[in-house]
Parts: structure tokens; C-alpha cells; sequence
């Protein structure tokens, strides 16, 4: 899999994210509409691994910056929830480097979950792929025995950092009921 990993690692966002316009008014009067695919910044708050990752496993992750709708925050930095480790491989052989697709899937908003998508984290580890093939045709040129060198040869593993920020989008338009009055 040559770049399994499309994710905006975007670490230096404003401090809050304005959401995009949207035309459909919330339910009540006083609630808060969030859009879907509005943007969200994220940390990850767990090491991550395609060594010691497996396909299913769940990490928490947290909410960077707030989410800001019409310049109040609906949503305070902070606020917690899950990603999901999709597809995990470790690294192999003839080069092939590890492999790590991650997935946010929601935010725990009061007693409702925020679910998220739009999270491509699967970041790769560097190949050695065409050192083994320069390797394999150079020792085969020199000396045939010693062409399976390049079998011995591993890939580099896919880590993803504790505190890691990543980029995702609400997957679905979300309301907020409005706070009591004081």
C-alpha cells in the first residue's frame, strides 16, 4: 500500500474553528446548530502503533479547539471521545513499510455522542522497497547467492505520537440544547 495515510496534520490551526454557514435553523429557539462537516481539530491521546496496533482497537482523543458557531463556542476544547484503529499491518519484508489507517468516531457531547468522520489517518512507515530492488539487481549482477539479502530487509514501522493533531468533520448536523437560564 503505497501512501495509506491521508491525514492533515494540521498543528497550527487558529485557536478557534468558525464553522461553515448553513440554512437549516435548529429545532428550538435558543439551541445551537452544528453543521455537518464542520470542521474539528483533535489530539490523539494514546501511542499508536502498526506494530502494536490491531484492526478494531479503540483510542481516546480529545477536542484541540473549541468548536465555535456563530462566534460562541458550542462545543469547549477539551471535550473527549474515541477513534478507532481500522487497519493495522506491521512492517514486512522486502522493505514493505507498516501500516496504520485510523478513523475518528465521536465526541462525548453531554449525554449524546458527536459522531466525526473524515479523520484519514493511516500514516506509513518509510518504505525500502527500492533499496531492496537496487540491492536485489546489484548483488544479482555480483554475486547471485547474495540476491536475497533484500529479503532481510524491513520496512520501517507506522507510529502515530501521543498528543498527535489531526483534522476531522462532524458527520452529521448536531443540536445543542440551549443552557438553562441563571
Amino acid at each position: 500500500m503505497g501512501t495509506a495515510l491521508a491525514c492533515s496534520l494540521n498543528a497550527a490551526t487558529a485557536l478557534a474553528q468558525e464553522a461553515p454557514a448553513t440554512a437549516v435553523a435548529p429545532a428550538c429557539d435558543r439551541c445551537t446548530l452544528i453543521p455537518a462537516l464542520t470542521p474539528v481539530t483533535l489530539e490523539v491521546l494514546a501511542p499508536l502503533g502498526s506494530k502494536t496496533s490491531k484492526s478494531g482497537d479503540t483510542f481516546p482523543i480529545r477536542l484541540a479547539e473549541a468548536i465555535v458557531i456563530d462566534g460562541a463556542e458550542a462545543v469547549p476544547a477539551g471535550t473527549t471521545g474515541m477513534g478507532e484503529v481500522v487497519h493495522a499491518k506491521a512492517s514486512g519484508g522486502s522493505g514493505a513499510a507498516g501500516e496504520l489507517v485510523l478513523a475518528a468516531r465521536y465526541l462525548e457531547v453531554g449525554d449524546k455522542r458527536l459522531r466525526l468522520r473524515s479523520m484519514h489517518l493511516s500514516p506509513n512507515g518509510k518504505s525500502k522497497i527500492d533499496t531492496v530492488n537496487t540491492l536485489s539487481v546489484a548483488t544479482a549482477a555480483v554475486a547471485p547467492a547474495l540476491s536475497v539479502i533484500g529479503f532481510l530487509i524491513r520496512g520501517a514501522q507506522t507510529t502515530v505520537p501521543q498528543g498527535t493533531i489531526v483534522e476531522a468533520k462532524t458527520a452529521e448536523a448536531f443540536t445543542l440544547a440551549a443552557a438553562p437560564a441563571r
